[in-house]
């Protein structure tokens, strides 16, 4: 819900835990992305055992398998996923970049940078609107999509409550 909502229902409702807060950000400076290179490429099929098994690695929330048939691109080392992300085509003005991860292992060496790289420049092939969501708390990940060009346009929270 957005920042408005929360105030309006917060007093009304009995959370479950403290909502979480979630940036909507969208990509604005092209200028910012860096030049595509190689080590990203868009995982066919076999790899969808892969990105599933990351995607639960990652405890990514918004990921289902269905989303499958959606671009997912990533770098590969050692015939191990290293870094993954996708992105969902809604209309000619919204694409969403979503579950983007690196493994542990291979954090801080621009993977993840190059893979976001890549999402977004196929994401502003389509259109304009390139947007996606981080947990405000994820600051490596806010600080990374900055570097990017993206800015954030909303603050919106997840909550959970009781009925």
């Amino acid at each position: 819900m957005s920042e408005d909502e929360w105030e309006v229902l917060n007093p009304e409702v009995d959370v479950t835990k403290p909502p979480a807060g979630i940036l909507l950000m969208k990509h604005l400076h092209l200028e910012d992305l860096p030049l595509g290179n190689n080590e990203v490429f868009r995982l066919d099929p076999s790899y969808f055992d892969m990105i599933e098994s990351k995607m639960a690695e990652f405890h990514s929330m918004a990921f289902a398998r269905e989303e499958l048939h959606h671009p997912f691109y990533g770098v590969v080392q050692d015939q191990e996923l290293i870094a993954v992300g996708g992105y969902h085509i809604y209309s000619d003005d919204y694409v969403e970049l979503g579950n983007i991860g690196t493994d542990a292992a291979w954090r801080r060496q621009g993977y993840g940078k190059k893979v976001c790289a890549e999402l977004t420049r196929k994401g502003r092939a389509a259109t304009l609107h390139v947007y996606l969501n981080v947990l405000e708390d994820n600051l490596s990940a806010v600080r990374l999509y900055q570097s990017l060009g993206y800015v954030t346009v909303c603050k919106q929270y997840i909550v959970e409550f009781g009925l």
